[in-house]
């Protein structure tokens, strides 16, 4: 019983890692050391590889129970809903980007610029909330064999 309670773990273990450390770790060392820049697209750089990895383990992993493979596929859900607001994340920089190239005042663009780098955020932020609440209830529950 033992080794088939740890293998539907793993998905949900690098989930809830890829969100600690990319999304919450990683961004306030980057805000806190003024490297920002180069820290957040560190932490971008191992979200995808995380979600590469889960991804990967859910379609071609092979499972010898059934529940592993569910649990590896509901990860991999999770991951795909962080993609989709990491996509609108950055379609509203985009927006963002290109309102501000229309401004003719500089000050104007740079201020613009910054709201939308603000509002850009919160998408993401609002879904890595989202899923920790859900990642740790499907951890919770691969633990227990449910």
């Amino acid at each position: 019983m033992q080794a088939s309670v740890l293998p539907a773990s793993l998905p949900h273990e690098r989930m809830m890692l890829n969100l600690a450390l990319f999304h919450i770790l990683i961004p306030i060392v980057a805000l806190a050391s003024g490297l920002l820049l180069p820290l957040l697209s560190l932490a971008l750089a191992g979200s995808l590889i995380s979600i590469g990895w889960i991804g990967w383990y859910a379609r071609y992993h092979v499972f010898a129970v059934d529940k592993l493979k569910q649990h590896s596929q509901l990860a991999w859900r999770h991951c795909r809903w962080l993609l989709y607001a990491y996509a609108v994340s950055a379609i509203i920089m985009l927006m963002g980007g290109l309102i501000s190239l229309l401004q003719t005042d500089s000050n104007m663009a740079s201020i613009m610029l910054v709201i939308f780098s603000r509002l850009a955020v919160v998408p993401t932020l609002l879904m890595v909330l989202l899923l920790f609440v859900l990642e740790t209830s499907a951890l919770a529950e691969s633990r227990k064999g449910n």
